[in-house]
C-alpha cells in the first residue's frame, strides 16, 4: 500500500522524504504534497476545508492512505483533541479515512529529537551539553522553541527553515528521536512503523 501525506510546511515534502529508507512498514511512503494556505492555527474546520483540496491528487497518484500532518505550534489544544477535532471535520465533509498526526510543536520538535545526529553534521551544527538534556529524555515534544535551539547550535548562519531540515533528517536515527518525541512516535504508528505497531505513548 502507498502512503500519501499532506503537510503545512513547503520544506516538509524534500524533509519528510528522507524518513523513507529509515521507516520499518510494509506500506510505501509516498512524497509528501505541501497544502498552501494550511494554517496550524486556523479553525479545525477551515484546516480540513484546505487538505481536502489536495486529496484528490494523491489519489491519483496511488494513495491508499492518507496522513494528514500539521504543526500544534502555540495553540493550547493538545495534540490527541486536535487531531480528533480535525478528524472530525474531515468526516463531516465526507472523508473518514484520513489519519491526522500533530507535530508537537512542530517539523523542528522532531529534528531535536535524537542530538547525537549532529555529529554526522559538524560543518554545520555544534549543539551542547545543554541541547541534549533538553530533549532527553522523552521531552523534545516540550521544547517551547526548537528552531531557536536549533540556531543557537548552528555554526556561521543560523538555523535555515528549507535547507536545514532535509540534512538533519537524513542524519537522524529514528528510533533514538522516536525515543525523545511522543508526537514522532504517533508517526510512525500511524503510518505503520512495527516498532510502535501497538502502542506510541511509551518510548
Amino acid at each position: 500500500m502507498r502512503v500519501g501525506i499532506l503537510v503545512d510546511g513547503q520544506c516538509e515534502p524534500e524533509a519528510l522524504t528522507k524518513l523513507r529508507a529509515k521507516l520499518q512498514c510494509r506500506a510505501s511512503m509516498m512524497r509528501p504534497l505541501f497544502v498552501d494556505h494550511l494554517h496550524p492555527k486556523a479553525d479545525p474546520g477551515l484546516i480540513a476545508g484546505r487538505a481536502l483540496k489536495k486529496v484528490p491528487i494523491l489519489r491519483k497518484r496511488g494513495a491508499g492512505r492518507i496522513i494528514l500532518l500539521i504543526d500544534r505550534e502555540d495553540r493550547e489544544d493538545c495534540p490527541p483533541k486536535l487531531a480528533a477535532e480535525i478528524a472530525e471535520a474531515l468526516e463531516r465533509r465526507g472523508e473518514s479515512g484520513i489519519s491526522v498526526v500533530v507535530k508537537d510543536r512542530a517539523l523542528e520538535n522532531w529534528l531535536v529529537a535524537d542530538p547525537d545526529c549532529f555529529a554526522a553534521l559538524p560543518a554545520r551544527f555544534r549543539p551542547g551539553k545543554s541541547f541534549a538534556r533538553s530533549v532527553s529524555p522523552n521531552r523534545a515534544d516540550s521544547v517551547r522553541d526548537a528552531a531557536a535551539l536549533l540556531d543557537r547550535a548552528a555554526i556561521g548562519p543560523g538555523y535555515h527553515k528549507r535547507h536545514d531540515p532535509p540534512r538533519i533528517l537524513e542524519a537522524i536515527d529514528v528510533a533514538t528521536a522516536a525515543k525523545n518525541s511522543r508526537s514522532f512516535r504517533r508517526f510512525l504508528r500511524v503510518i505503520g512503523d512495527k516498532r510502535y505497531r501497538a502502542q506510541s505513548k511509551q518510548p
